[in-house]
């Protein structure tokens, strides 16, 4: 669970702003129906809210009509993984590079002038088989293709006068490359897709040869390959004399990974890459507590700020995903919140396909979950004594920062869920809360009529 808000966190969003506080003990009280939502808000409660929220519940009753909460200007969820495209940038291809080499030794070949993408967006992919953990050639991703091109001159020029490039001691070949052969590389075992620049284009199913139809862009065994390479070096010779290169296929592996493909990655599949990474962090969190001299322009706590920023930034992940990973790298709420996590993270438990939209001011986001939060519990509390006790019975189990939203998901178990998509997730759970709020918000207007 993350760690409790810093008190100066709470101020400005005390129970009047966001209508009821986390629930206590896991418990919600019987409500009156929309108690405290009636009415116009006071004018000193007004005084401490954004203007978003102001805005929004403005007028005699207090509430916005439903067409209002639910206008893209307003409502705060959104499919996380909209959040990612395909991309056109530039790349050039290095062949030929010793197993050893550095992403800096990269950068300082290419020269720092090349106009390659900032190292935030992570523009350097050395492709490592994931299986046998072997390094093999290097791509670099240039803001446009110009940019490659002019790379690739610049290294011809100065071989023609007699000064080849070399790596090391390595002699090296630039070539200009495409987004299609770098996500080939970087995804050799996705059968049954073949790439329009970086955008996937999924195959129709061929009769009777399997091994061609598309079962996802990575596969169980590469990720638990990944971990294994990190976690019994010694039964991989490549991993042991190059030990970041793991977590470097990580990040290139969660960057470029067409999350936008949503409806082609199932939940499954996205667990085994979260699980991975978390994996991951935890054995580099330990190699950094070890002395590690031997590693330390390698293994090191850029390493793991690039792992973790990749993470936390990947459009794939949940909010409790990104939670998970936000504690185990003992990040501060504060930075956490840059990366566009919510108060309370980890109570996002029954959400697996939508976040918090970019931007969005946090006492709407939280005023939007109350609504919920109180009109699932109403709806649960109208229903025949045994079905309620039932279900309440059920929730003493599970979070109810959201209510009782997960009685109203009523989602499959088993297989079933694993196989449901990225993309059917989000779908049904905005539709699950556009329902929870057109039912709240007419009635709690018609009471005050």
């Amino acid at each position: 669970m993350s760690p409790p808000p810093k008190s100066s966190d709470l101020q400005g969003i005390s129970q009047e702003l966001v209508l009821q506080s986390v629930p206590e003990n896991n418990q919600l009280l019987a409500l009156t129906p929309y108690a405290g939502l009636h009415g116009r808000v006071p004018p000193g409660i007004r005084a401490v809210r954004s203007v978003q929220l102001n805005r929004l519940t403005e007028g005699p009753v207090g509430l916005p009509t439903p067409n209002v909460a639910l206008d893209s200007q307003n409502f705060p969820f959104m499919e996380s993984t909209i959040q990612a495209a395909p991309v056109g940038y530039g790349v050039v291809k290095i062949k030929n590079i010793p197993f050893g080499t550095k992403r800096a030794e990269i950068v300082a070949f290419l020269g720092r002038n090349s106009k390659i993408l900032n190292d935030n967006q992570e523009p350097v992919h050395i492709i490592m088989e994931r299986v046998s953990s072997k390094t093999q050639d290097c791509y670099v991703e240039f803001v446009t293709t110009q940019d490659a091109v002019r790379a690739v001159d610049r290294h011809r020029d100065n071989q023609t006068k007699g000064r080849p490039a070399r790596l090391g001691e390595r002699p090296v070949e630039v070539l200009l490359s495409s987004q299609a052969a770098l996500m080939q590389d970087l995804f050799p075992l996705a059968s049954g897709v073949w790439w329009d620049g970086g955008k996937p284009v999924i195959q129709a199913p061929v009769d009777g040869q399997p091994w061609k139809t598309f079962k996802g862009f990575v596969t169980e065994e590469e990720m638990t390959m990944l971990v294994k390479h990190v976690e019994i070096p010694q039964r991989s010779p490549y991993s042991k004399e190059c030990p970041q290169r793991p977590y470097e296929c990580m990040i290139s592996t969660i960057k470029k990974l067409p999350w936008y493909m949503a409806d082609r990655i199932t939940l499954r599949q996205r667990h085994a890459i979260h699980e991975a990474t978390v994996k991951l962090i935890g054995l580099l969190k330990q190699a950094l507590q070890r002395d590690h001299r031997q590693y330390e322009t390698t293994i090191n706590q850029q390493l793991m700020k690039r792992l973790v920023t990749a993470a936390m930034l990947c459009p794939g992940f949940s909010v409790v995903q990104k939670d998970n990973i936000a504690v185990l790298a003992d990040m501060e709420q504060d930075r956490a919140l840059m990366f566009n996590q919510p108060r309370f993270a980890e109570q996002w438990v029954h959400l697996h396909g939508i976040c918090p939209k970019p931007g969005v001011a946090m006492d709407v986001l939280e005023w939007y979950i109350a609504v919920i939060r109180e009109e699932t519990t109403r709806y649960i509390q109208s229903k025949h004594i045994v079905e309620r006790n039932e279900i309440q019975r059920t929730s003493c189990y599970t979070s109810l920062y959201f209510g009782y939203i997960w009685y109203e998901l009523g989602l499959p178990t088993g297989k079933e869920l694993d196989n449901l998509s990225l993309h059917e997730m989000a779908r049904h759970e905005l539709a699950v809360i556009e329902r929870a709020l057109r039912r709240a918000l007419p009635a709690a207007s018609a009471e005050l009529n």
